[in-house]
């Protein structure tokens, strides 16, 4: 079940955030548009879900303001603050590798929050898959321009009396630290009330809604933009839907994808776990973003994916391991020979 979980995770989650790529560099700034339209598409299929097709609607398992609420306060803040963080000068690289971090903010909170004691083998993994990936997106990152940025960012950001990178630079380190402080919170929350994923992404999202009419007159300015865009082509046929509309569509279908796997992933494993598989994740989508978008591959590309690698292989011995193996080599011992 985690292995599917797994592959789900990285095949949903790697299209999505190659699709994302592709859209941001034909409309910049539709960040939140994107997050608002894939929390109403996940709400939308997980109610029919959760109410068979609006035949019945059980009770929740999970209560809403002991269980959910503060959840969905968190998981906001990590969305909106991850957005906001692109219009204050912060590029796409850069913005990747303070992801990035998370899988070292977890490991912190877990020692400090859960008194969790993690192996020296397992602490050097998750440094060695860090520093692989920062060094694998910061070679990208050179080719990046930083002009696009200013060029794109709303002209409120200008009249700050605190410079843009500075402000980013402080959402991207807020919105580490909760994303991480988020997973163990999540992992609590199946401890207390019991494993139920479907039930808790579509709640959480759902409940994130009201918050995006914050951000209405961004979503509006951004549907215009993608009203007038290009009609989609198939083949050699114009088809009357805009091609960013399109796209977007795709998006919400990849993330549900994503999202799904994931949830599922953390009612099966602990927030760590979880947390590098999300980070291998974003080191895979920006190897095959070299690819498909012809980026060049440097020295520092290759020693990245090195250090990666072996502390992948460093991390995940054992660590999947199923309760059947576990009860097979703590529970019977083999037996020496006489």
């Amino acid at each position: 079940m985690a292995s599917v979980a797994i592959a789900g995770t990285l095949a949903g989650c790697i299209g999505c955030m190659l699709d994302i790529e592709s859209i941001s560099k034909r409309s910049p700034g539709c960040m939140n548009l994107m997050t608002c339209a894939t929390f109403v598409s996940i709400s939308l299929i997980g109610l029919i879900k959760h109410s068979r097709f609006f035949t019945k609607i059980p009770p929740n398992k999970i209560p809403l303001m002991r269980g959910y609420l503060p959840i969905v306060v968190l998981f906001f803040l990590v969305s909106v603050s991850n957005n906001l963080a692109l219009n204050f000068d912060i590029s796409v690289p850069l913005f990747i590798v303070f992801r990035s971090g998370t899988l070292l903010a977890n490991l912190l909170l877990g020692r400090l929050l859960l008194g969790r004691i993690y192996s020296w083998r397992k602490i050097f993994a998750v440094i060695f898959v860090t520093v692989g990936v920062v060094l694998f997106t910061m070679a990208s990152s050179q080719e990046a321009s930083s002009r696009d940025n200013a060029a794109n960012r709303p002209q409120w950001v200008s009249r700050l009396p605190i410079p843009p990178f500075a402000i980013g630079i402080g959402l991207l380190t807020c919105a580490l630290f909760t994303s991480a402080y988020l997973g163990i919170c999540q992992e609590n929350l199946y401890r207390t009330y019991g494993k139920h994923p479907d039930e808790a992404m579509f709640f959480i999202h759902a409940l994130s809604l009201p918050g995006f009419l914050f951000l209405y007159d961004d979503i509006w300015q951004t549907c215009i933009r993608f009203s007038e865009s290009p009609p989609l082509h198939v083949i050699d046929f114009a088809l009357p839907i805009p091609s960013l509309w399109a796209q977007l569509a795709s998006i919400c279908v990849l993330q549900w994808m994503c999202i799904t796997n994931v949830y599922t992933l953390t009612s099966l494993t602990n927030s760590l776990n979880v947390t590098m598989v999300i980070t291998l994740r974003k080191f895979l989508s920006l190897a095959l973003s070299i690819y498909i978008f012809e980026n060049p591959f440097k020295w520092i590309h290759a020693s990245g994916a090195a250090l990666v690698l072996v502390g992948t292989l460093a991390f995940t011995d054992r660590s999947f391991s199923t309760s059947s193996l576990q009860r097979l080599f703590t529970r019977s011992p083999i037996k020496k020979r006489q």
